[in-house]
């Protein structure tokens, strides 16, 4: 994959030939049932935002400090991906995360969030390195529907990974890279997150402001 550049289409690399896409991500905790999780993501982003005092209620009432799996639904991050084919006539089309893209199929990634923040795409080669450059980096803001730049399918055998993320509230002092490699690894006990697939669209919740990831693997014959 290569680095976004200011032209309308972005060439997800040259080792791209075909691709199986399949939106997945790593549960870290047992997730709710499927229909809940959609269900509680969609309220996440569509809910009137309400703003409190903290300093208005006494500390013994006030509420426990989202930390796990099992609370973050009350006011966790939340976001829905969808994966959009672009037809010969720029045409957007929601596509079946699991079906096969063929050569120079063009497509684009929807995401919608339960907060306003910094949405960004990554990429892992097929030989494992994570490029340091995101392919696009845009502002996302509660509500409101973004959708990348188009990206054509290119290149040769193997395995990319397009990681799709949702950036933590508080930019990490270890720097994005490390943050991300942190949620790919797998190594830190504070990553939350329940999942839910559809045909066509990925919800994820998390923990209040941690940030999300999901990642789509294109496998190249």
């Amino acid at each position: 994959m290569k680095t976004a550049t200011t032209t309308t289409t972005q060439l997800l690399g040259r080792t791209l030939i075909a691709a199986a896409c399949a939106m997945a991500a790593t549960a870290y905790a047992a997730p709710d049932t499927e229909a809940d999780i959609k269900d509680i993501v969609l309220n996440r982003i569509n809910a009137p935002l309400v703003v409190t005092n903290p300093t208005a209620t006494p500390a013994a009432t006030r509420p426990t400090p989202v930390n796990s799996v099992t609370s973050i639904h009350a006011n966790g991050d939340a976001m829905m991906v969808s994966v959009l084919q672009e037809s010969a006539n720029g045409g957007l089309k929601p596509h079946p995360t699991n079906t096969l893209f063929k050569t120079g199929d063009k497509f684009r990634v929807k995401m919608l969030a339960s907060r306003d923040g910094k949405v960004a795409l990554y990429n892992t080669k097929p030989t494992g390195e994570l490029v340091k450059e995101p392919l696009w980096r845009g502002d996302v803001t509660r509500g409101l529907e973004i959708i990348s730049p188009s990206m054509r399918l290119e290149g040769t055998k193997g395995t990319d990974k397009l990681h799709i993320v949702l950036e933590p509230a508080v930019p990490e002092s270890s720097g994005m890279l490390a943050w991300l490699g942190t949620w790919l690894g797998s190594t830190s006990k504070d990553i939350r997150l329940d999942v839910q697939n559809t045909h066509s669209d990925t919800y994820l919740l998390g923990v209040a402001n941690k940030g999300l990831v999901t990642t789509l693997r294109i496998t190249h014959r």
